[in-house]
């Protein structure tokens, strides 16, 4: 029988007006540890979304939020680093436009973009990925996980570290960047930020 997470998302793929690719989960039924806590509807392998983030103090333009990309955060020496902001405020041409979770980690690809493998995330930092020689996106850090929506009428959200609920949009100088415990002095206008919930839109 179909666990309850698989069903949860069938259906909101079947229901989302969105055009995205169908939604593609593992065969596994047992996350891993990174999920605990989580839940029993908890998954940590899906395919075919995109990522929104929704205001949740404030108002939002639609019902699922902004749309977020993979942005450019900068290079050194020979790694160049991802992360994630808003879309409506990323000037450049998208080199990554995929996102999947595979056994706890955020794999990103893009046609012709080099491989990334995603970082650790700690508090005050945004989530990162980092394409260098070597890197393997398959191995990245597993701190992430998906939550079902406890109504069952809306989307799963993102959790990473065991928590989905400290993710906020603050503003940097050009970009508005998605941020982990955001905190002040860490380098990006604290005073901008607002919290989010990460939702996976399939």
């Amino acid at each position: 029988m179909l666990s309850f997470s698989v069903i949860a998302i069938a259906l909101a793929a079947a229901t989302s007006t969105m055009a995205h690719p169908a939604a593609k989960l593992s065969a596994r039924t047992t996350p891993g540890p990174w999920c605990d806590g989580l839940g029993a509807g908890a998954f940590d392998t899906a395919s075919g979304f995109t990522i929104a983030a929704l205001n949740t103090t404030g108002a939002n333009s639609n019902s699922t939020g902004a749309p977020i990309v993979v942005n450019s955060a900068g290079s050194f020496s020979d790694i160049t680093v991802w992360q994630l902001g808003t879309w409506a405020q990323y000037q450049y041409p998208l080199e990554y436009t995929s996102i999947a979770l595979e056994n706890g980690t955020l794999v990103i690809s893009g046609d012709g973009a080099p491989p990334a493998q995603a970082d650790p995330v700690d508090a005050g930092n945004s989530l990162e990925w980092a394409s260098r020689p070597g890197a393997d996106p398959k191995n990245g850090a597993q701190v992430y996980c998906a939550v079902p929506d406890a109504t069952g009428s809306g989307y799963p959200v993102l959790a990473v570290n065991g928590d989905a609920d400290s993710f906020s949009l603050c503003q940097l100088t050009f970009e508005n960047v998605v941020w982990y415990k955001a905190a002040p002095n860490r380098g990006y206008h604290f005073d901008t930020c607002y919290p989010v919930k990460l939702q996976l839109i399939f």
